[in-house]
């Protein structure tokens, strides 16, 4: 695990931030790469309008800012959404190890093809015309046959490119034909 390599290699220290502070801010100078120890924080984005967008929500053992390792500013902002504990290491230091530790360069790799793979699958889902397709493909491709949701139902429209009402409007319609089972934060793939 890229966090367990980071700190074996590197050493590291960490902080503990509340609901609603920031990790850093877009537009911040970069300064260190993080990874979250326990916890969730949400990388949101402004755009050009000025609205948020989330990119990304990052839980225990994942780690963030690593997109902005050879960026002169962080591209994103890191919210904290469930008290934090956040591994802190130095950019500058990481980038000289990297040069130096096959195993760290491996792990940070490794981390790094998994996030494509899942930014390639959620551009695949968001190509799906079909609300309730889409929907489906992304719980079979995200979730287990039943489990608790991590992200609220409206993070999950966002993140697949549909309008909260639209994605709460598919839900019902699943849960209606019987191909869904939800109560509360517990959903079940029937079919």
């Amino acid at each position: 695990m890229l966090i367990d390599d980071l700190h074996d290699t590197l050493g590291s220290k960490s902080i503990r931030l509340k609901k609603g502070e920031y990790v850093f801010t877009q537009g911040q100078s970069v300064e260190n790469i993080f990874c979250v120890i326990q916890g969730r924080v949400r990388l949101m984005r402004q755009t050009i309008e000025g609205a948020p967008i989330v990119i990304h929500v990052a839980f225990a053992g994942e780690s963030i800012a690593e997109a902005s390792l050879f960026s002169e500013k962080y591209h994103c902002s890191a919210l904290v959404d469930i008290g934090a504990e956040i591994a802190v290491f130095s950019k500058k230091t990481l980038l000289n190890r990297l040069q130096t530790s096959p195993k760290l360069t491996l792990s940070l790799l490794q981390q790094m093809t998994i996030s494509v793979r899942d930014l390639r699958m959620l551009n695949e889902i968001k190509s799906i015309y079909s609300a309730q397709e889409r929907v489906l493909t992304f719980l079979r491709a995200e979730f287990k046959q039943e489990q608790e949701l991590d992200l609220s139902l409206k993070d999950i429209a966002q993140k697949i490119g549909l309008s909260h009402e639209a994605f709460y409007r598919t839900i019902k319609t699943l849960e209606t034909e019987g191909r869904i089972c939800r109560s509360g934060r517990h959903l079940e793939l029937v079919d």
